[in-house]
């Protein structure tokens, strides 16, 4: 897969049925892929595969590693460091996500504009480099936002070609595993935050310290425990990702053929 795509996109909790409904012109799962491992949470394959979007070719990564599962910070980035390795200039990670306002409804695209992390990012300690140090992207560090603010507006550009309607705001991350109490959704509210949710936040991290322009997009499953009273089960998260990525998929779509076309 070295050098077949120049754009790559983490799926989130039930967003790799877009990876599932493509034809794959080359797939690997991640078991397969050293520095990887096997996915253990429900609504995450495992598997890499490059696709055609738009007629562009593109690297899909079907599920993440979350840090409730105990692995360390290094399995956490891995899809950015393969998607390094394998050539990608920019990444696109997805996740699902609980929003902190009712500003933004559930069934809804938000582009992260910046992260908090929630309560610390200390225990995320990167202790190899990406791929042995084969990876090109550790010669060009430099300081860089946590979100790519060019690519960020590429993708307010294609959500708007593709009609779909598209948020902005604070992204909120904690570690899990269990969803945000009420008390913690206020917290993250109080500081500026207006969606919550377990993962990305490793990867985009690990793409700021190797050099991939990086882009942060959540589908909003379920408002927190502080709006709503209802609980939120993960089923219903899975759920809600069907639609989620029907209209990613054409939103992806969109960012591609405009690439192909500039």
């Amino acid at each position: 897969m070295r050098g077949a795509a120049a754009c790559a996109v983490v799926l989130g909790s039930g967003l790799s049925k877009l990876a599932c409904g493509l034809e794959s012109l080359a797939r690997v799962p991640y078991e397969r892929i050293p520095g990887f491992g096997r996915t253990s949470v429900a609504g995450h394959p495992g598997f890499v595969s490059l696709c055609r979007l738009a007629g562009a070719p593109v690297l899909l990564f079907a599920g993440r590693f979350h840090a409730y599962e105990g692995v360390g910070a290094d399995i956490l980035a891995s899809p950015v460091s393969l998607a390094d390795y394998a050539g990608c200039s920019s990444i696109i990670v997805t996740q699902a996500a609980g929003s902190l306002t009712r500003r933004i409804p559930t069934r809804t695209w938000m582009l992260a504009t910046d992260v908090i992390a929630f309560p610390s990012r200390s225990g995320l300690r990167f202790n190899r480099e990406p791929f042995s140090g084969a990876s090109r992207g550790i010669a060009r560090r430099r300081a860089a936002p946590l979100v790519s603010k060019a690519l960020s507006a590429e993708l307010r550009r294609s959500a708007r070609a593709a009609r779909i309607p598209l948020a902005e705001g604070v992204l909120c991350w904690t570690s899990g595993p269990t969803y945000e109490t009420a008390a913690e959704a206020r917290a993250g509210s109080f500081m500026g935050a207006d969606a919550a949710t377990m993962s990305s936040f490793p990867e985009l991290l690990v793409a700021r310290r190797i050099g991939i322009e990086a882009a942060c997009m959540s589908w909003i499953t379920n408002y927190t425990a502080a709006i709503s009273a209802g609980r939120t089960v993960h089923s219903e998260v899975l759920d809600s990702g069907d639609a989620g990525a029907r209209s990613l998929g054409a939103l992806v779509a969109a960012f591609l053929g405009a690439r192909e076309t500039a």
